[in-house]
């Protein structure tokens, strides 16, 4: 049973507690940044929600490179040093008054973000194969929701107090954070660059078709996190007649579920056709999702609550079983020998989603209503059959 929940192995023990510290510190983070810089420094919410964007789509624009980088001097020391100078420019931003230097340091933060987390995937494609792989990314999925679930519970005592200095408290304790999940990671085991320092710098991640459209197929999916974060609080506070408060019951059910079953989930997941399959099945799942969840407008309270509650499940099944089959194409399809590149490509869709969906879910969800809800399921639908197909190469008949 310990070894379930503690893993056995130094390598991955050392991973799980640096993603522990770190995600708890994001956690004090991302519960207070938006009300502390509008209420407390005074810039404006629209200033802040751009700079955000901004920042978000610079640090697009690195994850390739740093996977470059991975495959040629390897993902540990840099990992460690990036998550270091995270933590210093969020020391940094407890000094911030104004926009023009709240831009740059989201800037440099974001950067330094995208950076680590490319470094991680790479680790992880090096410390196992085929389900291995797999189960190690499903176990850090679950050890930050657990993360960032303890941080929004601490981060709640400065809402609590509202005051100027309990929140950059916070903001030091993340900034603390940040440095010691780095000093942690510089304790994994070193890991041998797969490309020479010497030979020609490649693109092969980006010239390859087939992974290039996994990856914009998997930016499609990932719209469903956003309706979790943007689409869902939004449509049971304005379109149903459920509690607002039944929005957190909703979250809760989320975070638990990943916290017990992810793991569990991963399980089987590891041949690429086996994650395929899962795709898929994780596509009608949220597809099926969708419908219920535009079902709970125009019923009665009960009803609705009971109906949002049954969408969330459905919609956590899918997000379980769909994030492994994401993460068994994500490493089955790349090249061995430009692991970093790949996940640095593969990182995109997860990005994109993040920065394009919001508008979108909104315009579906809010805008269109019921109507939106049910081109989503079909979006989501189609999108999975789609993956299947062009991961198991069957386009006139599929493998079961």
């Amino acid at each position: 049973m310990r070894s379930v929940v503690i893993p056995t192995d130094p390598a991955k023990r050392t991973m799980s507690l640096s993603t522990l510290i770190n995600t708890f510190g994001n956690g004090l983070f991302m519960t207070i940044e938006v009300i502390y810089f509008t209420l407390i420094v005074g810039l404006s919410p629209t200033k802040v929600a751009l700079a955000l964007s901004i920042a978000g789509g610079v640090a697009l624009s690195v994850s390739v490179p740093a996977g470059h980088i991975s495959d040629r001097f390897g993902p540990r020391d840099i990992a460690a040093l990036a998550m270091i100078l995270e933590g210093l420019l969020m020391f940094a931003l407890l000094s911030v008054h104004t926009y023009l230097p709240f831009l740059l340091v989201n800037i440099g933060m974001g950067i330094l973000g995208n950076i680590s987390q490319t470094m991680r995937m790479a680790t992880i494609a090096k410390l196992g194969e085929g389900e291995e792989r797999v189960a190690i990314r499903a176990y850090q999925r679950a050890i930050t929701n657990f993360g960032i679930s303890l941080g929004t519970v601490f981060a709640g005592i400065a809402l609590a107090v509202n005051t100027p200095l309990g929140y950059q408290l916070m903001l030091a304790g993340d900034a603390v954070t940040f440095i010691l999940a780095g000093v942690v990671f510089r304790k994994m085991p070193y890991m041998e660059p797969t490309v020479e320092r010497g030979e020609p710098i490649s693109f092969q991640a980006l010239r390859d078709k087939r992974f290039v459209a996994a990856t914009a197929l998997n930016a499609i999916n990932s719209l469903h996190f956003v309706l979790q974060s943007v689409a869902i609080p939004l449509w049971v506070v304005r379109e149903t007649t459920a509690p607002r408060w039944w929005v957190s019951v909703i979250m809760m059910v989320n975070t638990i579920a990943v916290m017990l079953f992810q793991v569990a989930a991963s399980k089987g997941s590891g041949p690429i056709f086996a994650g395929a399959k899962l795709y898929r099945r994780a596509s009608l799942a949220i597809a099926i999702a969708c419908i219920l969840y535009s079902t709970s407008h125009g019923v009665s309270a009960i009803t609705a609550s009971a109906l949002l509650v049954l969408a969330s499940a459905v919609h956590v099944y899918g997000e379980l079983i769909g994030s492994a089959g994401s993460w068994s194409i994500g490493f089955g399809l790349a090249d061995e020998k430009h692991q970093g590149q790949y996940q640095g490509v593969w990182s995109l869709s997860w990005g994109l989603g993040g920065t394009l969906g919001p508008a979108f879910v909104t315009l579906m969800a809010i805008t269109l209503g019921q109507e939106g809800w049910f081109i989503m399921a079909g979006i989501f639908l189609i999108n999975g059959i789609l993956m299947h197909k062009l991961v198991t190469r069957s386009w006139i008949s599929t493998p079961a």
